[in-house]
C-alpha cells in the first residue's frame, strides 16, 4: 500500500476530479488493489468471485464451526452477497437501481474491509455481553414462572408432584402491629442508634413495641444508652440477662414477650429504611405462615446511613455440611434464612415452636427455623422493596468487633441438631464431614449434639414433609445448581498420570477460596473427586452445569495461579451460573476448558510433566492428537444422588 501511494505519477480517474487531493490517491489505490485481487482470482483455477465470497463468509463459518451461531455477522454477509455476485446483482436490482446504489460506488476491497470490521466488532460485543444476556433471558423465564405462581396463589398452593392447585384453609389475615425484637450483647451506642432507626422508619400506629433484650451488657443498657428518657421516647421495653446467654436465647426471650401481630427480629446494629414495614405487612398478611426477609444492605457505621441500596442480599441455600451460602435467583422464594433479619406472624412463631431452646449461643437457628417453616406448611419470601442496612463484621475495622464470645463448638453442635432433626435418611451424608459425624458420642454415651426430641415433637405434630421434598421444591438450587450431582469423578492428567486434588478440607472453606494441585491418584481420596456444578444460563431453563465443583466442598474451579509452580485456584461456587471465571468443564475432547471460546479462541487448564498447572490457549484434544490431555477417572454415583432418587421413587418428593 505504501509503495502504491509513493508512486511519482498516478493515473487520473474521473472520480479524482470530484474528490481531489488525497482522496484521489486513496481512490486509485483502492481500485488498483481491487483490480489486482480480481485479476488474481481470474488467473486462478477457482470460479470468479469465489475468493470474495470466501472472505465475506469466513468469520460466520468459523464461528459456526466453533459452536456459535452468530446472527448479525451472518446477516451482514448475506446482505453483501448479492452486491458482490454479478449474476445475483443483475437479477435482484434493475439497471437504474444498480447505477444509484451507494455501495457499488465504493471499491470492492473497501466493502470487504468494512464488512470485516463490523463482523469482528459484533463478535467482540457478543463475547463481552453474552453472559449478561443469557442471564437476563433466564431471568425473564423465571420471572414469567413466578407470575404464574403468584396468579395461582389466590386459589391455593400448588402440588409439587402433579402441578394441580390445592384447596386449603384461608391463610390470609389482616395484621396491623409490629413487635421489633433487638438482641443486644455489648452493643453500647449501636443499641440506641438501632432503636432510633427502627422508630423513625415506620409510623407510630404500626409500631407496638421495641423489645431490647440486653444480653449481659456491662454496664446495663438501662444505665447507659437506654435510660428512662430514651425508653419512653422510643417505646422500648428492656429484658435484662445478667450474664450473656447468647443470640438464640436472647431472641427466644424477646419473641416470647412480643405482643404485636408480627414479630420482627433485627440485629442490634441495623438501620431499617423507610417503607420496609409496608412490604412486611402486605406479604405476611397474604399468608400467616409466611416468613419475610428484607434486602440486606451495607451500613456506614460512622454516619449510621445506608451506603447503597444496590447489591442487597436476601437468599441463602443449605449445603450438605449444614452450612449456608448466599446466592441469587429471580424468584422471590428463600430456601434458607441468613439469620437475624426477618418478620414472622406471632401465630406461626408459636405454632412452629419458636427457636430450639437447646441450641447454645449463636449459629444454626436459621437452618432450623427455615426447615421448620418450609417442611411444615409455611414458606419464606424476600421483600424486594424493603431494605435494612446492616453492619458487617470487618476484621480490619475495630468498630465492628463483637463484644461477646461464643462457646467453642456451639455453632457446630447447633447446626448438627438442625441437620439430624430434618435431614432424615440424608443424615448419612454428614459422615463425609469429619466435624459433623452423626456417630460420635459424648462422655455419657449420648449423641454429642444432644437430645433433639423437642424438634422431632414439632415435626410430628405439624406432619412435616421430608427433606427430599425440600430439595425438589428448590430444584433450581439442588439439581440445577449441582448440589445433587449425577456422578463424581477424578480428573487425571495424561502427561504424568496424576489427579487434580483439592488441597482444602471437606466442608466450607474458612476464607472462601482454595487451591488444587496434581497428586498421585488415590481412589479413596475424596478430595480428588469433582462434579459438574452451577446453572448453565446459556441453555433453556438454566439446568446444570456450567462449572466444576470439588465434591463435598463449597469450592468451584476458577483458573490457575501464575508462576513456575502454579496450581489451580478455586472460590465459593456461585450456583446461579453468573460468574464467568467459574465456567469450566471437562469436555468431550479431554480438555478442562473455560467457556466462551468461539472465533476469539478459548482457554484450557494444562499440566506439564513436573505437575505445574497453568491456563493457556487450548491445543491438542482427542480430535487433534493421539490422546486427551485429561481423562475422567473412576466416575461413580454419589450417596446423595442415590438417596435422592430413591426418595423420589418412594413418593417423598
Amino acid at each position: 500500500l505504501l509503495r502504491l501511494v509513493a508512486k511519482p505519477a498516478l493515473p487520473r480517474h474521473p472520480r479524482t476530479e470530484r474528490w481531489g487531493g488525497n482522496g484521489a490517491v486513496c481512490a486509485v489505490v483502492w481500485e488498483d488493489m481491487a483490480k489486482h485481487a480480481a485479476n488474481a482470482a481470474a488467473a486462478s483455477s477457482m470460479p470468479k468471485y469465489t475468493i470474495r465470497l470466501a472472505l465475506m463468509w469466513a468469520l460466520p463459518v468459523l464461528s459456526f464451526l466453533f459452536g456459535h451461531f452468530l446472527v448479525v455477522p451472518i446477516l451482514l454477509a448475506a446482505l453483501l452477497t448479492p452486491v458482490e455476485v454479478p449474476k445475483l446483482r443483475q437479477k435482484l436490482f434493475s439497471p437504474r437501481l444498480r447505477k444509484h446504489l451507494p455501495c457499488l460506488k465504493v471499491p470492492a476491497l473497501m466493502r470487504l474491509s468494512v464488512l470485516w470490521l463490523l463482523q469482528v466488532w459484533w463478535i467482540i460485543v457478543w463475547r463481552a455481553s453474552g453472559d449478561a444476556s443469557s442471564i437476563a433471558a433466564g431471568s425473564a423465564l423465571l420471572a414469567a414462572a413466578e407470575d404464574v405462581a403468584l396468579a395461582s396463589e389466590a386459589a391455593g398452593p400448588i402440588d409439587e408432584a402433579t402441578g394441580e392447585v390445592l384447596k386449603h384453609e384461608n391463610l390470609a389475615w389482616s395484621p396491623a402491629t409490629f413487635s421489633v425484637v433487638l438482641p443486644c450483647a455489648g452493643e453500647g451506642e449501636y443499641a440506641l442508634n438501632t432503636v432510633r432507626s427502627v422508630y423513625e422508619s415506620m409510623p407510630r400506629e404500626a409500631l407496638k413495641e421495641i423489645i431490647v433484650v440486653d444480653d449481659g451488657s456491662s454496664p446495663p443498657l438501662t444505665a447507659s444508652y437506654l435510660g428512662e428518657a430514651a425508653r419512653e421516647k422510643y417505646g422500648v421495653k428492656v429484658i435484662r440477662h445478667e450474664s450473656t446467654v447468647g443470640l438464640i436465647g436472647a431472641k427466644a426471650d424477646g419473641g416470647a414477650a412480643a405482643t404485636g401481630d408480627v414479630i420482627v427480629f433485627f440485629d442490634c446494629h441495623v438501620a431499617p429504611q423507610k417503607g420496609w414495614h409496608s412490604s412486611f405487612l402486605k406479604l405476611i398478611g397474604e399468608n400467616y405462615r409466611r416468613i419475610v426477609v428484607p434486602q440486606i444492605t451495607d451500613l456506614d457505621v460512622g454516619t449510621w446511613k445506608q451506603r447503597s441500596a444496590k447489591n442487597g442480599q436476601a437468599k441463602c441455600y443449605l449445603t450438605w455440611d449444614a452450612d449456608f451460602k448466599w446466592f441469587e435467583s429471580e424468584d422471590r422464594y428463600v430456601p434458607i434464612l441468613s439469620g437475624g433479619l426477618l418478620g414472622i406472624s406471632r401465630r406461626w412463631w408459636n405454632e412452629t415452636g419458636g427457636y430450639d431452646e437447646k441450641m447454645i449461643g449463636w449459629g444454626g437457628e436459621n437452618l432450623d427455623q427455615s426447615l421448620r417453616s418450609w417442611l411444615c406448611g409455611g414458606e419464606i419470601v424476600a421483600a424486594k422493596d424493603a431494605y435494612v442496612a446492616h453492619m458487617w463484621r470487618v476484621p480490619t475495622d475495630r468498630r465492628t468487633k463483637a463484644n461477646y464470645k461464643v462457646a467453642h463448638g456451639a455453632a457446630q453442635a447447633n447446626r448438627m441438631r438442625a441437620a439430624m432433626a430434618w435431614y432424615g435418611e440424608f443424615s448419612e451424608k454428614l459422615r463425609a464431614f469429619p466435624g459433623m459425624s452423626p456417630d460420635r458420642k459424648d462422655r455419657s454415651g449420648a449423641p454429642w449434639y444432644g437430645d433433639i426430641s423437642n424438634i422431632l415433637e414439632v415435626k410430628h405434630k405439624l406432619k412435616c414433609r421430608s427433606f427430599a421434598w425440600f430439595m425438589r421444591r428448590f430444584k433450581h438450587v439442588y439439581e440445577d445448581g449441582g448440589l445433587i450431582p449425577s456422578e463424581t469423578f477424578a480428573m487425571r492428567a495424561s502427561v504424568n498420570g496424576q489427579c487434580l486434588t483439592y488441597l482444602g478440607n471437606a466442608g466450607t472453606s474458612p476464607d472462601g477460596k482454595g487451591r488444587a494441585a496434581l497428586k498421585r491418584c488415590d481412589p479413596d481420596d475424596d478430595r480428588q473427586r469433582w462434579h459438574g456444578a452451577n446453572r448453565d444460563t446459556a441453555k433453556s431453563g438454566a439446568p446444570c452445569c456450567s462449572g466444576v465443583r470439588a465434591w463435598n466442598t463449597d469450592q468451584c474451579l476458577t483458573g490457575a495461579t501464575e508462576g513456575s509452580r502454579g496450581g489451580a485456584t478455586t472460590f465459593v461456587c456461585e450456583i446461579s451460573g453468573s460468574r464467568h471465571d467459574q465456567m469450566w468443564s471437562l469436555d468431550g475432547e479431554g480438555q478442562i476448558r473455560k467457556k466462551g471460546g468461539g472465533f476469539m479462541g478459548s482457554s484450557c487448564l494444562e499440566a506439564d510433566a513436573s505437575g505445574t498447572l497453568r491456563v493457556s490457549g487450548c491445543k491438542g484434544g482427542v480430535g487433534l492428537s493421539n490422546s486427551a490431555p485429561w481423562t475422567k477417572h473412576q466416575p461413580e454415583e454419589p450417596v446423595e444422588s442415590r438417596l435422592y432418587h430413591k426418595a423420589l421413587e418412594g413418593g417423598k418428593g
